[in-house]
């Protein structure tokens, strides 16, 4: 994960891929997802504030030689034509979002030059700016481009998060590069029609509307918020941000493991009954108790909502928080904490299926804070078995991110082939600068010693 302020793209000539279609745009009648109607609308209110967000997720890597545009072209069709979240969006209109489509079959993607350029710092800048003016549209608001050199090229994709995650940008770059070598060949690309996430989204509704507080898949969100007295839990230092209201955000990454030592890390948790992320709660939890004495350790954890096979290919914004709650032993041994972590983080997954933000609905009111603009979260993925993993590294595959707001402090602890990182967003105030990386640097400590590394 690298912000998009610190990348430094090669000079190059600049291409977008531009999607065109010949036919109007209809309305469809499915729903938004809860997570699309808060993102959706918070943007919107951002935008008309002229207050920093970048609302968008978007992704890099390179291309071996100069980029052959027609094979790109080739690809980019496929791919938008394939995936509905490349052709169905919504739009806020009369306080209410509409959602439209047009007919895959009808888009086509044509190449534009943009320019040559000789400065990395003004590419950066011309491709961040296309990026926040592409992904503020309604219709169909992404951006794909390449950067084209004579020894490598560097392909790059945005799109607004309301349609896109963390998987969906995994699947993006290994799908493009399937579709680019076969164009390239000359060979037919056979890929089975997928699902698209309007599917879920009208499952998603129709089961959340369903739900009462007295519904048992609610339990863990009921003794989460008891825990707090109703509230949210936040971050174990202060923030410099009393009032909870979006700041600037700054964005550190920190190393964690070499792939040696994320092994190490796993057996030790497993030998202790967790997983990787019990053990990672475990440590955020004793570090917690450390700086401000608390037994109760609580956090909304990301998971995926792509609980079957035919929904790994969708492409979409799957991703749900649960609440992770429990009470630490006496023992102050991560060994002793991993296993109720474990029992912990099972309970959460269980709500897996119950969004967040109905929870809250059913469970708080205005009075109590409403819904958060951004929740905080702490959030684990295993990237290893995603398609083309093996590939990031000679690839430079990154996920790009913008200049961000934050109230309170996410953290995302990433396991790749070779690599574990973990990336935190923060208010950019001189509370949270000075002290966050002192409770990461314990955590991190807590975590190396376990995997057999002596910090």
């Amino acid at each position: 994960m690298t912000q998009i302020l610190d990348w430094r793209p090669e000079p190059g000539a600049v291409f977008e891929f531009r999607p065109t279609s010949d036919r109007a745009a209809a309305q469809h009648d499915v729903p938004a997802s809860h997570f699309q109607r808060a993102h959706l609308r918070l943007a919107a209110v951002q935008r008309a504030a002229d207050k920093r967000q970048s609302p968008w997720v978007a992704t890099t890597f390179d291309l071996e030689g100069p980029a052959d545009l027609d094979a790109l072209t080739d690809a980019w069709q496929g791919l938008v034509r394939r995936h509905e979240a490349f052709h169905t969006w919504y739009e806020l209109m009369n306080e209410d979002l509409v959602g439209f489509r047009v007919p895959p079959e009808s888009l086509s993607m044509h190449p534009v030059h943009m320019g040559d350029f000789s400065d990395t710092d003004d590419l950066r800048a011309h491709v961040h700016r296309r990026i926040d003016e592409q992904t503020a549209v309604s219709r169909l608001g992404t951006l794909a481009g390449v950067i084209r050199r004579d020894t490598v090229s560097t392909v790059y994709f945005a799109i607004d998060h309301a349609y896109s995650d963390g998987h969906s940008l995994t699947l993006l770059f290994h799908e493009l590069r399937v579709r680019y070598q076969a164009a390239r060949a000359g060979a037919p690309v056979d890929l089975p029609s997928v699902p698209g996430y309007l599917d879920h989204n009208r499952r998603e509704w129709r089961r959340s509307m369903s739900l009462t507080k007295a519904a048992p898949e609610l339990a863990a969100w009921s003794g989460f918020l008891a825990v707090g007295d109703g509230d949210l839990p936040t971050f174990p230092i202060e923030l410099g941000n009393g009032t909870d209201e979006l700041l600037p955000a700054t964005r550190l990454e920190y190393p964690v493991f070499t792939g040696a030592e994320a092994r190490a890390f796993r057996a030790h948790c497993a030998q202790h009954g967790g997983g990787f992320a019990a053990g990672f709660f475990a440590a955020l939890a004793l570090v917690q108790r450390e700086f401000n004495g608390h037994e109760d350790y609580r956090a909304l954890t990301a998971v995926s909502t792509r609980t079957s096979p035919r929904l790994l290919q969708v492409h979409g914004w799957l991703v749900n928080l649960v609440p992770v709650s429990f009470r630490l032993p006496g023992s102050p041994r991560l060994a002793d904490a991993i296993p109720v972590a474990q029992r912990a983080f099972q309970r959460a997954r269980e709500a897996y299926d119950v969004p967040l933000h109905r929870a809250l609905e059913l469970f708080r009111d205005e009075a109590e804070g409403g819904f958060p603009s951004i929740p905080p979260m702490a959030s684990y993925a295993d990237a290893r078995s995603a398609p083309g993993a093996d590939d990031y590294l000679g690839a430079d595959a990154r996920v790009l991110t913008g200049p961000d707001s934050a109230a309170g402090v996410s953290l995302w602890l990433n396991w790749f082939p070779d690599r574990t990182d973990l990336v935190v967003s923060m208010p950019d105030t001189s509370e949270a600068v000075a002290g966050v990386p002192k409770y990461l640097d314990r955590v991190r400590e807590l975590m190396l010693a376990a995997s057999g590394v002596s910090c």
